[in-house]
């Protein structure tokens, strides 16, 4: 009789911790919703670029030594047939993204994608991914549009050097494969 009133009680707390993580999940998907719209509106409005020019939610192939798979991001930005930019947006701490938006800036295309920037809507990072440094910590630092085609004029594709490059797709094959669904685009 005390075994089966502790199962029933051991089950109800689980329902109600599954609940709990379903209602959390839940809260943090309308976040980064939030997020990813307040972005465009950004990007759209107070920076200039052209929504054509913005790709929502790509996904890209990746060809490991061993497998094949599938990488995604929030936004990316074109200009003159070039990728200039990766966007990923997050409703938890941006530096638990920092290393993911580095990998997948260098391995998507085959050159690196020259510039990264990884936000919550309110703190960034934006990463000059050729020199490897930090150029901003704001959204507002990032480039409009017309300082961007400034930028692409001169822009010689660089592709990430090979021996490391294995690496950097492994890492970004790994954070997509641990996104949660909450944060799943």
């Amino acid at each position: 009789m005390i075994n089966e009133s502790n199962e029933a009680q051991r089950k109800e707390r689980e329902k109600i911790v599954m609940e709990k993580v379903k209602e959390e999940d839940m809260i943090a998907q309308e976040q980064l919703e939030g997020v990813k719209e307040w972005v465009w509106d950004l990007l759209i409005t107070e920076k200039k670029f052209r929504p054509e020019e913005i790709k929502i939610d790509p996904q890209f192939s990746l060809k490991l030594s061993d497998c094949e798979a599938m990488v995604s991001i929030d936004y990316v930005i074109n200009l003159n047939s070039i990728s200039f930019m990766v966007v990923k947006c997050s409703s938890a701490a941006i530096e638990s993204w920092e290393r993911y938006i580095k990998a997948f800036a260098r391995v998507v295309r085959n050159y690196q994608i020259p510039y990264a920037m990884v936000t919550d809507g309110e703190n960034a990072k934006i990463f000059d991914m050729i020199s490897g440094s930090v150029i901003g910590t704001s959204v507002h630092e990032l480039f409009n549009r017309q300082e961007a085609l400034d930028k692409i004029k001169d822009f010689i594709k660089i592709p990430f050097p090979p021996e490391k490059l294995e690496r950097e797709k492994r890492i970004a094959y790994a954070f997509e494969g641990i996104k949660c669904p909450a944060v799943k685009q």
